[in-house]
């Protein structure tokens, strides 16, 4: 049975209990560099690319994500500073 997403172990290492690999989890978004600290918290949108790894992991019926990796990518789009932030982490199912 899969885990609960408050359940489910979420790492940015690897995971000594023996388990065996599903698939890879991805998630990305963008945020307007002039929003952060005055309508977002800079942690915000790590935890929205959280929660899309989660929710794979959920739908894929896994019990975690390892590896989990979070870059953020400065970019600019028509004089607009955005900062994009790419989540991807390897889910896994524990064996019993």
């Amino acid at each position: 049975m899969a885990k609960k997403l408050e359940e489910q172990i979420l790492s940015f290492g690897e995971v000594p209990e023996p388990h065996s690999i599903i698939t890879i989890a991805y998630g990305s978004v963008r945020v307007a560099e002039k929003d952060l600290y005055s309508q977002i918290k800079p942690i915000d949108p790590i935890q929205q690319v959280i929660g899309m790894l989660q929710q794979q992991t959920l739908a894929v019926k896994g019990d975690g994500v390892k590896n989990i990796t979070i870059s953020i990518v400065p970019v600019e789009e028509d004089g607009v500073r955005f900062l994009d932030y790419y989540g991807y982490g390897t889910i896994f199912k524990l064996k019993r």
